[in-house]
């Protein structure tokens, strides 16, 4: 199984809405891409620092999700007006899960 790591700054007074978007966009767009396996949305509302995890059953099905893709694009494009700097992604490989 295979990583992204998406660490997003959004304003702290748009977090909930960020929160929304990712429930009601984000997330079924990522389920429907081939080698889904699991979405994971962490918050600090107190900063809006968000930290996003998705899972892939391959790395091929994480490398055709990366930023340059029209799935990610389309994913941040809808985040933009809310974020307060640049997204940071990072893939890693899954050694273990509980």
């Amino acid at each position: 199984m295979y990583a992204r790591v998406t660490t997003t700054p959004i304003s702290a007074y748009r977090v909930e809405e960020a929160i929304h978007l990712a429930e009601e966009a984000t997330l079924p767009a990522a389920r429907k891409q081939p080698g889904f396996q699991g979405y994971l949305m962490l918050v600090d509302k107190s900063n809006g620092m968000a930290i996003t995890i998705t899972f892939w059953q391959d790395e091929n099905d994480r490398l055709c999700t990366s930023p340059g893709s029209a799935y990610y694009k389309d994913s941040i494009s809808q985040l933009v007006p809310m974020l307060t700097g640049a997204p940071v992604v990072e893939d890693y490989d899954v050694v273990l899960k509980v």
